[in-house]
C-alpha cells in the first residue's frame, strides 16, 4: 500500500511537471510569435524606406530563404506523449525561422543605412541648386561671342542680376582655387566628391579661400562685373571628371534624380 502511494506520489508530481512544462513552452512560443510579428513590422518599415529613397526592393524570396519547409523531428521529449513532442518540435521550428529572420534582416537593416549614408552624400556632393538669383542670361552651348562677336562655346550658364548679389555653393566641397585673371575676373573653384567641379566667375568679391570646406547653400561670393563681362552677372560652369556639363540639368535636381543620374 505504502509503495502505491508513494508511485502515485510521484506520478501526480510527474504530471504537475508536464504541465508546468507545457506551460513553459506554450509560452515560449508565444513570444517567438510575437517577436516574428514585431520582425514583420521592421520588414515592412524597410521596405517603405526603400521604396521612399527609390532603393531597390528586397526580394520576397530571398527574404524567406532558410525559413520555409516543414519542422524537423527530435525525438528528446517523445516520452512525454505525442501532443508535446509535437509543440516542443513546432517551437524548435519557430526558433530557427527566428534566428534566420534576425540574420537576415540585420545584414539587410546595415545594408539599408549604408545606402541611405551614401545616398546623402551623394544629394549633398551634386550640384543641386541654383548658384545665385537673377535671370539666365546666356545658357550652355554654341553662341555668339558677346564681345568678339564670334561663334563660341559657352562652357556655362550666366546669371544677370545686381552686383553684390550673394553667389552660394552648390554643393558640399572644399575650394580648389580662387584668384583673378583677365577673361573671368574674381573666381572660386570648388571640388566636390563623386568627381564634380563647380567654377564662380566675374565676382565682385569673394569670401572664402582655397582648402576652405564648403557647404551646399553657404554664401562664397558677390556678383559682380569684373574680367571681361558687359555687365553684372555670375559665370557659373559644372564639370564632372573633367568634362564641362550643362550646369541647367543640375538646377533644383531632387535627391532622387541625383541617385537616379548616378546609375546611369
Amino acid at each position: 500500500m505504502i509503495h502505491f502511494q508513494q508511485k502515485l506520489a510521484q506520478t501526480n508530481n510527474l504530471i504537475k511537471e508536464n504541465t508546468l512544462l507545457k506551460e513553459k513552452l506554450l509560452a515560449v512560443s508565444t513570444e517567438i510569435d510575437s517577436i516574428l510579428t514585431r520582425l514583420k513590422l521592421m520588414e515592412n518599415w524597410e521596405d517603405e524606406i526603400r521604396s521612399e529613397k527609390k532603393l531597390k526592393a528586397i526580394n520576397k524570396d530571398l527574404r524567406n530563404m532558410g525559413i520555409g519547409g516543414y519542422p524537423q523531428i527530435d525525438s528528446t521529449f517523445s516520452f512525454l506523449g505525442e501532443e508535446f513532442s509535437q509543440s516542443y518540435n513546432l517551437t524548435l521550428f519557430k526558433l530557427r525561422q527566428l534566428e534566420g529572420k534576425i540574420n537576415f534582416d540585420f545584414n539587410t537593416h546595415r545594408e539599408l543605412m549604408e545606402q541611405v549614408k551614401l545616398k546623402n552624400l551623394l544629394y549633398r556632393n551634386t550640384p543641386s541648386i541654383y548658384p545665385t538669383y537673377g535671370r539666365i542670361s546666356d545658357g550652355f552651348g554654341w553662341r555668339k561671342h558677346p564681345i568678339t562677336h564670334k561663334r563660341s562655346f559657352h562652357h556655362g550658364l550666366d546669371f544677370a542680376n545686381k552686383i553684390g548679389t550673394p553667389i552660394y555653393a552648390t554643393a558640399d566641397g572644399v575650394v580648389k582655387k580662387t584668384g583673378r585673371e583677365k577673361y573671368f575676373g574674381r573666381y572660386i573653384i570648388i571640388n566636390h566628391k563623386f568627381g564634380y567641379q563647380t567654377k564662380y566667375a566675374h565676382l565682385s568679391k569673394y569670401i572664402v579661400k582655397k582648402g576652405q570646406t564648403v557647404k551646399r547653400g553657404q554664401i562664397i561670393g558677390f556678383m559682380g562685373n569684373s574680367g571681361r563681362s558687359t555687365g553684372a552677372h555670375l559665370h557659373y560652369e559644372v564639370l564632372r571628371y573633367g568634362r564641362y556639363r550643362n550646369p541647367y540639368k543640375y538646377l533644383n535636381k531632387s535627391e532622387d534624380d541625383i541617385v537616379l543620374s548616378k546609375r546611369k
